[in-house]
Formats: C-alpha cells, sequence, structure tokens
C-alpha cells in the first residue's frame, strides 16, 4: 500500500521540537467495501473505512519513537511505539491480542474480503477481551518474530434488576410498575443491567517464521474468566504455507477450545495478470459445517477489487446452506 507522505517544516513544527529535521510526518488510509448477493438478497456494506496519521523521531537515548492516530467510522484510538534495539514495544489501544497480529489465513486466496480469518464461527483470539494492551514484538531471530501481549484485568459486574414500566390506558404515558410486581412482556424496561464476566489479564503469545521455505505461524491466548460456570478458554491456532513454481499451498487451523475447530487447505497462483484461488474449509462444530470459496483478485495499484464466490453446506439440513457472489473493492495510499 502506497503511503503519501507530508513532510514540511511548518507540519512538523506542531509536534516537535528543535529536533524537527530527524523526524517525519506520514498520512495513510485505507477503504474497503463489498457489494454482495446471498441467495437473492443484495447487500453494500463497508468494512474498513480508516485514516492513519503516524509520526517518527529518534530519542535522545537513541530508541526509536513511533506515535500512531487511526480514525474510523466506529473507532479512533492511538499507539505508542518505542523501538528498544532490543526489540519493540507497544502501547495503546490498537495493541489488541498477540494473536490477533498474525493468525492471518495463508490458505484464503484470492479474497479482499475480511473473514476474520474464518469462514465459520468467529475466532476469539482474546482481541476484545485484552483492551488496550502491552505488546513486545521480538527481533528476527533466525527468520523468526516473537509477539507477547499482556491486556488489562476487567472485574466483574453485577445485574441490577431496573425499572419496569407498563403503558397507561388513559394518555399511553409509561407509569412505573408496582414494587415486586412481574415484569412482563409487555412491559418496558428502561433501566437496569445484564451481569457482565471479569477476567484476569489476557496473555497471548504468538511466533512466525520460515524453515526451508516453509511459512509457519502458531500462537494462543489465555482467558480466564472470573464468574462461576464460565469456562476459561485458551483458543489456538496454527498455519502453513509453501509457494512451489508460483503455485502458493496455505493451510490453517483455528481452534476456539471446546466450542469450534476449523481447519482450512487452499491453492492459489497469479493467471493474467490476477491472483486466483480456491479453498476448502470445515468447521467442526455443535453442527459440522463445510466451505467452498473461489475468487479472483486484480490489483490498480491505489485501487484493488475481488469478485468471490462462498458455498456454505450445513451437514445433515439444508437450513444455512448458502451461495454467496461478492464484490469487493478497496482503496489504499
Amino acid at each position: 500500500m502506497n503511503r503519501s507522505k507530508l513532510i514540511t517544516t511548518t507540519a512538523l513544527a506542531t509536534v516537535m521540537s528543535a529536533s524537527a529535521a530527524h523526524a517525519e510526518l506520514s498520512l495513510s488510509g485505507f477503504y474497503a467495501a463489498t457489494i454482495a448477493d446471498a441467495d437473492g438478497g443484495t447487500t453494500h456494506g463497508t468494512s474498513t473505512s480508516s485514516m492513519y496519521v503516524t509520526y517518527t523521531d529518534t530519542l535522545d537515548n537513541g530508541m526509536g519513537l513511533t506515535f500512531n492516530i487511526s480514525a474510523s467510522a466506529g473507532w479512533h484510538g492511538a499507539d505508542v511505539f518505542i523501538d528498544t534495539g532490543m526489540g519493540t514495544l507497544g502501547l495503546g489501544d490498537g495493541q489488541d491480542s498477540a494473536v490477533d497480529k498474525m493468525d492471518g489465513s495463508p490458505a484464503i486466496g484470492g479474497s479482499l474480503n475480511a473473514y476474520g480469518p474464518r469462514f465459520g464461527t468467529a475466532f476469539n483470539d482474546g482481541d476484545a477481551a485484552s483492551g488496550a494492551s502491552i505488546m513486545y514484538t521480538s527481533p528476527s531471530i533466525n527468520g523468526f518474530t516473537v509477539k507477547v501481549s499482556r491486556g488489562m484485568e476487567v472485574a466483574s459486574a453485577a445485574s441490577t434488576a431496573g425499572v419496569c414500566y407498563d403503558t397507561d390506558a388513559t394518555d399511553s404515558t409509561l407509569v412505573a410498575v408496582a414494587a415486586g410486581a412481574t415484569c412482563a412482556t409487555t412491559h418496558t424496561r428502561l433501566s437496569g443491567s445484564a451481569a457482565v464476566a471479569g477476567h484476569d489479564a489476557v496473555m497471548s503469545y504468538a511466533v512466525s517464521g520460515s524453515v526451508m521455505g516453509l511459512g509457519v505461524a502458531a500462537g494462543v491466548s489465555s482467558i480466564d474468566y472470573h464468574a462461576v460456570g464460565t469456562a476459561d478458554i485458551d483458543p489456538s491456532f496454527m498455519t502453513a504455507s509453501y509457494s512451489l513454481g508460483g503455485i502458493n499451498l496455505g493451510y490453517a487451523m483455528y481452534d476456539s477450545d471446546g466450542t469450534s475447530e476449523e481447519t482450512q487447505m487452499g491453492v492459489s497462483t497469479a493467471i493474467g495478470g490476477m491472483t486466483v484461488g480456491v479453498t476448502f474449509a470445515e468447521d467442526d462444530n455443535t453442527t459440522d459445517t463445510d466451505y467452498m470459496h473461489i475468487g479472483a483478485i486484480k490489483s490498480l495499484g491505489a485501487m484493488s477489487y475481488s469478485v468471490e464466490y462462498l458455498e456454505t453446506d450445513v451437514s445433515g439440513t439444508d437450513t444455512g446452506d448458502s451461495d454467496t457472489w461478492g464484490f469487493t473493492y478497496t482503496i489504499g495510499f
């Protein structure tokens, strides 16, 4: 993705001191949207619409500093990265979990659509539970990079009963139901909240690298809940990729620790200036589901687009089966 660099004395003067000559300010952005037709129902949705402002400098002690602000339609955050010379320390809203940073699937070729990285049940990689994490990224050691993240602990919150209201028969205003009365389905609850299960600090570990041309990655997150009856989970993943004569082979496994396990195998290659790929996947769940994905990507420089087909086949029933065609387009700078 090309980045438009805005490096001027005037712009940098607003965020820098006398060391302005060693610093850099850059602006970049990325947009992705998909038009999809799932068995006759057409949708058009934006999956990413973000702008990024990045400031880099060198500290007095020689360490590198990067400050990044990200803004999208539904979220904004800031991150600080400190290059210590023995690895990089990341702090801020976008650190999330180490697993989240490395769990992309090499098995899904020919796709610009974000599958998260699974076709089926969402993979709980510890991202949401981690919150604003602290993350360490090692330097490359014999071709391998290690990431370790620690999220923040979250306290449990008890539920609150709230107040029930009923509609007055005379003027349709809401009137509080008498204390102790049953809150019937016809009543309106205007306050109260459900219980929230807190958890310990989420620890996440991931590693990626290459051995004799075989690209590998693996990781695990540990999510330990405080609430009785909420099971602790250790979701994990493993991926492998290999290229031979212009053919790219990919494998991925995502284990949600007791709820589901999805495995993927795929192949992709370049044909006529496009990247095309085929993927087969199986989600081992309460009800097993098979997937087949076919896609082709065309890059036009700052803009790319893909045409994709996803077949979903639920085991033992026609309910939930679907055939989805999608056209995804992205713009990045």
